[in-house]
């Protein structure tokens, strides 16, 4: 098996009780190799199964390649990329439904460009079902058995059925078409439907229709044993290329777009060394993820992630490098978060990079927008307090960084490096155990080799040079 990365590392929710209500424990596992998003990196399972002893873990790797022995539930999200359901894909979801195992199949369907298929419906159809682009109608109406007469909903879109009387309607919407179904297959049994009706914040925190879920979970999998002294097994990206020093890891569904990906890195670090003024810190950035998402990616530091379709890419470069520049960022800025601007800063990274690259229109544009978003709830840039303050927007948290190095950048266009070299000398991880927004005052005045602190108290941040032990010496 290949090894771990360390961002990569899965987690297994260690509780060993059975799942009190039907006496069945649930092993699932969530495919995100289709779709990655953050909510589905773990976050269903925790809200729906977790309580009742559930176990899971990710398939981040080609999904017919999964070893399902110890797994009685496999969850899938139905996501608007162009990452496909090959026939090897279904062939493994139909031998695991044979075996006993229980599917929950969710989606809403939608195109990721508007000449793409919904990929998710080539699975779809070989179960006689397909996700279409009609909106459900509020109130949706579950089915007596579900054991709920209301249902909260985030809205999505229907279900049709080839053959409606071998299913089961769990939820129709208010004109009566399915927007949940589930029905026999072989030993197990399949749930197909829209993803609305469960939780879908990234902070795990809304798990609504929890009564529905749980006993219908348990009806899944009811059909599968496991082993409860044996987790599932975890499933990484099984490819990973020696880049130099960097290891690229992804999917079968990622291969045609490693290369391309790799060749906009290696061509954006040397310029971020120079924009940020030191290489990363040490023991960072040594690993690069493809995820199969339009919808950006995340940094560890150690590892960063890049959703392979992000801002049109590859037809469109702006956004893929604005990316590449945001979640690399972050190996510069760490081991200690900026405490005022640890995202804004990123993406300006990001946008200096793209302005090194001659996407000049773009970056400032992106810088521009976030400036005047700030405006709008802070016309002056001198009320609101980005280091200390409390229920200040995150629009002027954004658009205030952003004004604050462009006015930087105006008296010395080195100002970023200038202040990670300052920031590098300065800030010992082993003497000091934090670092505050009186910290980065002061690192940014050693930078700029003058007292910053009443400027940016001028801005609305209560910054003072009696709460920090930077010495501010130029």
């Amino acid at each position: 098996m290949t090894k771990l990365v360390p961002i990569m590392m899965i987690v297994l929710m260690t509780t060993t009780a059975i799942c009190a209500a039907q006496d069945v424990r649930i092993h699932s596992a969530t495919d995100i190799a289709h779709e990655f998003t953050f909510y589905w990196d773990g976050r269903f399972a925790t809200q729906y199964t977790a309580a009742d002893g559930g176990v899971d873990a990710r398939i981040w790797g080609t999904l017919h390649k999964y070893d399902t022995t110890n797994v009685n539930l496999l969850i899938l999200p139905a996501g608007a990329t162009p990452c496909p359901y090959t026939a090897k894909d279904i062939a493994a979801v139909r031998d695991f439904l044979e075996s006993g195992g229980g599917v929950l199949f969710l989606g809403s369907y939608g195109t990721f460009r508007t000449e793409a298929d919904y990929r998710a419906n080539a699975l779809a159809k070989a179960f006689e079902a397909e996700f279409v682009d009609v909106t459900a109608t509020q109130p949706l109406k579950p089915a007596d058995e579900l054991g709920v007469t209301e249902l909260e909903s985030y809205g999505g879109k229907v279900v049709e059925l080839a053959r409606p009387d071998e299913w089961e309607i769990l939820i129709a919407d208010a004109e009566g078409r399915t927007v949940m179904a589930r029905k026999a297959v072989g030993a197990g049994k399949l749930i197909i439907g829209c993803h609305g009706q469960s939780g879908h914040q990234p902070d795990a925190k809304d798990p609504i229709n929890q009564e529905m879920w749980t006993p219908l979970l348990a009806d899944l999998v009811s059909g599968k044993t496991v082993d409860p002294d044996k987790g599932p097994p975890g499933m990484y990206p099984e490819h990973i290329t020696e880049k130099e020093a960097l290891k690229v890891q992804y999917s079968d569904y990622m291969e045609p777009m490693a290369d391309i990906i790799f060749e906009q890195y290696e061509r954006a670090l040397p310029i971020l060394n120079e924009i940020c003024g030191v290489p990363p810190s040490p023991g960072m950035l040594t690993t690069l993820i493809l995820l199969p998402t339009g919808g950006g990616g995340f940094s560890s530091g150690v590892s960063i992630g890049l959703g392979v379709w992000w801002g049109g890419f590859p037809d469109k470069m702006y956004g893929m490098t604005e990316l590449i520049g945001h979640e690399a960022g972050h190996s510069w800025v760490l081991p200690f978060p900026e405490p005022m601007w640890n995202e804004p800063i990123a993406t300006y990274i990001g946008a200096q990079l793209a302005k090194r690259l001659n996407m000049n229109e773009e970056a400032d544009g992106v810088i521009t927008r976030n400036i005047e978003n700030a405006r709008k709830h802070d016309p002056d840039m001198n009320a609101m307090d980005i280091a200390y303050g409390t229920d200040v927007p995150n629009a002027v948290y954004w658009g205030k960084t952003m004004y604050i190095w462009e006015e930087l950048s105006k008296e010395r266009p080195d100002a970023l490096a200038r202040y990670f070299q300052a920031k590098r000398k300065l800030v010992d991880p082993e003497r000091m155990d934090k670092y505050t927004p009186d910290d980065t005052a002061a690192v940014m005045s050693v930078a700029m080799e003058k007292d910053l602190f009443p400027w940016l108290q001028s801005l609305g941040l209560t910054v003072d040079t009696e709460k920090t032990e930077i010495p501010m010496e130029w």
